[in-house]
């Protein structure tokens, strides 16, 4: 068995407008998730979506700018482990998705006054999709969310439907 470990994070910016709004639209004290890379000679990095492009980011950086909430660690098969592994890696580089996130607000905002649409803007990738589409799709493929408007609670929730409890964080702000 391998460990695969899900952060869930808000900005530590002077004015974080972005995670500020996310938590207000969904209540949560989090906005953004990342899986974490635990590299036993190189320390920490995790693999996220933000400023642009899909990433890792070492601790010494990501702590600088992120501060952790939540954490779920999932006892995953090795197999399931080495194919999340490589999924994230392919990701890396490419665009985050701004106008997705955009879109995900579009869909939110009509769906409460009763109009059902699909994200518009599906172009780039956000942290969530990431999540989903590289990790707890690869460890329940029955899972059914749309990618392109999945948000941070979203995750959680599925985690939590998938049995795993949150665990307690006292190695990384």
């Amino acid at each position: 068995m391998s460990q695969v470990r899900i952060g869930f994070t808000k900005s530590k910016k002077k004015i974080p407008i972005g995670s500020v709004l996310i938590r207000l639209w969904t209540g949560r004290e989090y906005s953004h998730v990342a899986k974490e890379v635990l590299r036993q000679d190189w320390g920490r990095a995790y693999y996220q979506a933000s400023e642009g492009k899909v990433n890792y980011e070492h601790e010494s950086v990501f702590t600088k700018k992120h501060q952790a909430v939540k954490s779920y660690i999932l006892e995953v098969d090795r197999s399931v482990e080495m194919a999340i592994r490589e999924a994230c890696w392919k990701e890396c580089g490419g665009n985050y998705g701004v106008m997705q996130n955009l879109g995900i607000a579009l869909v939110d905002v009509l769906r409460v006054v009763g109009i059902k649409i699909a994200n518009p803007w599906k172009q780039g990738r956000n942290c969530s999709e990431l999540l989903y589409l590289n990790v707890l799709k690869a460890i329940d493929n029955t899972l059914d969310v749309d990618p392109d408007t999945v948000k941070p609670h979203h995750i959680e929730d599925m985690l939590l439907k998938l049995g795993y409890m949150e665990e307690k964080i006292n190695n990384y702000t």
